[in-house]
């Protein structure tokens, strides 16, 4: 329904809308309506069964896009009223739906475009056809947060939306940097989200008027400078920042060189700050890769020239009053924690107070998984809390990457009750985990593997059961059981692991591991550049899953097609040949089927094949797969990473693998329909 304050303000002159607005009350009540150009947006108050089943504690925002063409001007519009101090504290955060009267398919790819939000359009026609059903609404919100993997999001966090278990360590870090003039340091293992804090440090700042620059110090342009042109780069960066966010114009000296970059920065920084009228943080991440005797052939200057370019900040950060502050991000806090470097004094030593970051405690976690789920459709029963918590040391992205396996296996995206989770699930499901986080678990101890190498040795020695061994040695270095706690990959105050997984891979794969990875250069490339090394095991089943899907789909392609044409061979024939490319070994592929039988054909036919086929009688199959043409070829796709001959062994990448097991899943759920 809608509300009478909402009809009286707004929808009784408009009765279009107000016709269009009515029929969503399946799952909302209408509590606003406004124009915005020629756009219109109302406040939809979710009714309790949509907030029982989707987590809905806020209004959700709607946009009317009266137009024939969808373009950019609605996701402005949704920018916009979201940003509004009016709104954006009523709003869901994630949650958007579009009443459109724009082709279907253009205006989808525009909606799924937006990588912030979910957004899900809903054609008027639909929305006002009588026979749409009952539970309309809660399938296309079911099916889309079903097709879409939050749990499993493996970049950085750009988005305060998905943001979680940091804000006071945030907060804190804002308030020293941005209130008290103190500069900081952050530190932990890869994975750990420290990328992810310094872009909400950022978003943050923002809000608050102050300039900031995000700085990746692995990237060649930086760490393969010299340390005036390094300096010069990011002060061309933060006056950017000020003409285009603050519309401050700022005549800077530049034309850096070794001799006078000392007093130039210092004076393009205070123009900077003078005309801004604000201070500026610089937010240095993988700060490794400018750090002496870590960087590797590219930045094998920094030997060098660590000790001026610090001099330089320093000297502007106490002219300045504190003005100019920064935070420094990494695995190895050498940076800030050695007193000098080769005979020099550390310019930043106590300058710059090292946090480590800390494992999720329960409360943390819960808070996670059921903002996840609940838009994915789940909920996590309590116990699943303190198990995942325990089973992965508290580490959330390991967390997040199990849930989402378990999720993933068995989402059924119901529209109109959630799924519950328990222990036993994760329990029955615990080695298909092992193989979902093999590679994440690489990227984590890559780290040691390049910067602390005795470190990981000893963590071997651990994990293959020589306990006495690794007390002996910790109680002559205590330093190094401070590092692992810190770290999170040792329970505080004993020997056992905080993550089990870590544990065995390390007794399984550690060494063969350390072979693969040590012969490169210590930060001679960005770990994320590196070639995944190859695990035969893990590939092997990469290609089992492939053949899965295989052997489901040609009996689904034969009993599909058959039954279209009541099994007469030669019609079966003639739409499986549509599907099939002329190739070099196959010029003539109405020749594969002469004197030979379909389901005989049908085993000679490769993943590219099958997806073609498919393709081509999609008006027979596409049923099977919900009618998603676009998402079934991008699946196929994405499976035929495993390689179209099974004797291809080439590595895939940590983002090809989540690929995979996500659209493996997505198939494989699909074409369970089809009977055995």
């Amino acid at each position: 329904m809608i509300k009478p304050d909402a009809i009286n303000t707004y929808f009784a002159a408009r009765p279009e809308e107000r016709a269009l607005a009515e029929h969503l009350d399946e799952g909302f009540d209408i509590t606003f309506g406004n124009a915005r150009g020629d756009k219109a947006f109302w406040l939809a108050d979710p009714k309790q069964h949509m907030r029982e089943r989707f987590g809905l504690q806020n209004e959700v925002l709607v946009i009317y896009s009266p137009q024939t063409t969808s373009d950019a001007r609605i996701l402005t519009s949704i920018e916009q009223i979201m940003r509004s101090p009016d709104f954006k504290h009523r709003l869901d955060k994630v949650l958007v739906l579009v009443v459109h009267a724009g082709a279907k398919g253009p205006t989808t790819a525009l909606l799924e475009s937006d990588t912030d939000r979910v957004l899900i359009g809903l054609n008027v026609s639909e929305l006002l056809d009588p026979t749409r059903g009952s539970l309309f609404l809660r399938a296309r919100i079911a099916e889309r947060f079903g097709n879409i993997d939050l749990l499993g999001m493996t970049s950085p966090i750009g988005s305060d939306k998905y943001f979680f278990g940091r804000d006071a360590l945030v907060q804190e870090l804002v308030q020293n940097v941005a209130s008290k003039g103190q500069n900081s340091g952050l530190f932990g293992l890869r994975k750990t989200g420290k990328t992810s804090v310094l872009h909400a440090m950022r978003r943050r700042l923002d809000a608050q008027g102050v300039i900031s620059d995000y700085v990746d110090c692995h990237n060649p342009g930086l760490h393969a400078a010299r340390w005036w042109q390094a300096l010069e780069n990011i002060v061309e960066r933060l006056s950017i920042k000020a003409r285009g966010e603050f519309h401050k114009e700022v005549a800077l000296q530049l034309n850096y060189g070794p001799h006078n970059c000392g007093t130039r920065f210092s004076s393009d920084i205070s123009e900077i700050v003078g005309a801004a009228g604000c201070g500026v943080v610089l937010l240095l991440d993988e700060i490794e890769f400018i750090t002496p005797k870590l960087s590797g052939a590219l930045g094998a200057h920094w030997d060098e020239d660590f000790v001026p370019f610090w001099q330089t900040i320093r000297a502007t950060h106490q002219e300045l009053m504190g003005r100019l502050t920064f935070v420094l991000a990494g695995v190895n806090p050498s940076a800030v924690e050695n007193t000098s470097f080769d005979g020099l004094p550390n310019p930043i030593f106590q300058l710059a107070q090292p946090k480590y970051l800390e494992p999720f405690n329960d409360e943390a976690v819960r808070k996670m998984l059921r903002f996840f789920g609940r838009y994915s459709g789940v909920f996590f029963d309590e116990p699943v809390i303190p198990f995942l918590t325990k089973q992965f040391g508290g580490h959330p992205f390991l967390i997040r990457l199990a849930a989402s396996e378990v999720w993933s296996r068995g989402n059924k995206n119901d529209p109109a009750k959630l799924e519950r989770l328990n222990v036993p699930d994760f329990q029955a499901d615990s080695a298909h985990i092992r193989v979902r986080l093999m590679q994440p678990i690489k990227d984590i101890l890559l780290s040691l593997v390049w910067w602390y190498p005795e470190e990981y040795q000893l963590l071997q020695i651990l994990a293959d059961g020589d306990a006495s061994f690794v007390a002996e040695y910790l109680s002559a270095e205590p330093s190094n059981f401070v590092r692992f706690a810190r770290y999170g990959l040792l329970d505080e105050g004993t020997n056992d692991f905080a993550i089990d997984d870590i544990k065995l891979f390390l007794r399984e794969y550690g060494e063969s591991y350390k072979a693969e990875i040590s012969p490169f250069a210590r930060s001679e490339i960005a770990p994320d550049l590196l070639p995944a090394v190859p695990d035969l095991e893990a590939l092997g089943r990469l290609f089992e899953k492939r053949c899965e899907v295989e052997v489901s789909l040609r009996r689904a392609i034969v009993m599909y097609v058959g039954i279209n044409r009541s099994w007469d061979e030669s019609l079966m024939a003639k739409d499986l040949v549509r599907g099939l490319k002329r190739r070099s070994d196959r010029p003539d592929p109405v020749a594969l089927f002469e004197g030979r039988k379909v389901k005989d054909v049908m085993e000679d036919l490769y993943t590219l094949d099958l997806r073609n086929i498919v393709l081509e009688s999609w008006g027979v199959l596409g049923p099977l797969f919900g009618g998603h043409r676009q998402r079934f070829e991008m699946n196929m796709d994405t499976i035929n990473v495993a390689r179209r001959h099974d004797g291809h062994t080439k590595s895939v990448t940590p983002e090809q693998m989540e690929d995979f097991m996500n659209s493996y899943g997505w198939l494989s759920r699909h074409l369970a329909k089809v009977p055995v």
